[in-house]
């Protein structure tokens, strides 16, 4: 993901690139649990020894934990959208962004 690329202009941009680098913080996070979760699962489906998998199994229990705890502070998500309809919304409202921002 590309980071900004310049601050914004009006007021409202600094809490529109605050909110969008926390999104994409959370969104790579819960990329990294997802993927973990996935991987784990496989090797324990492969595994055979009685020990690792209950490691292994122990692991994919902390991934789904940290999933669903991630998934319920994902209301910045709904934030953002309500500013960016705001921005957009007000037709005397300068641009705060390039469109390349929330990329």
């Amino acid at each position: 993901m590309t980071q900004l690329s310049a601050p914004p202009a009006a007021s409202g941009g600094s809490t529109l690139a605050g909110l969008s680098v926390s999104i994409r913080g959370k969104l790579q996070f819960l990329d990294y649990l997802v993927r973990a979760a996935v991987a784990d699962v496989e090797r324990f489906q492969d595994e055979t020894d009685p020990g690792t998998r209950i490691f292994i199994k122990q692991l994919v229990e902390m991934h789904t934990a940290n999933l669903r705890q991630e998934s319920r502070h994902m209301d910045s998500i709904a934030d953002l959208c309500d500013m960016l309809d705001a921005m957009v919304q007000s037709p005397e409202a300068p641009a705060t962004f390039a469109a390349g921002d929330l990329s």
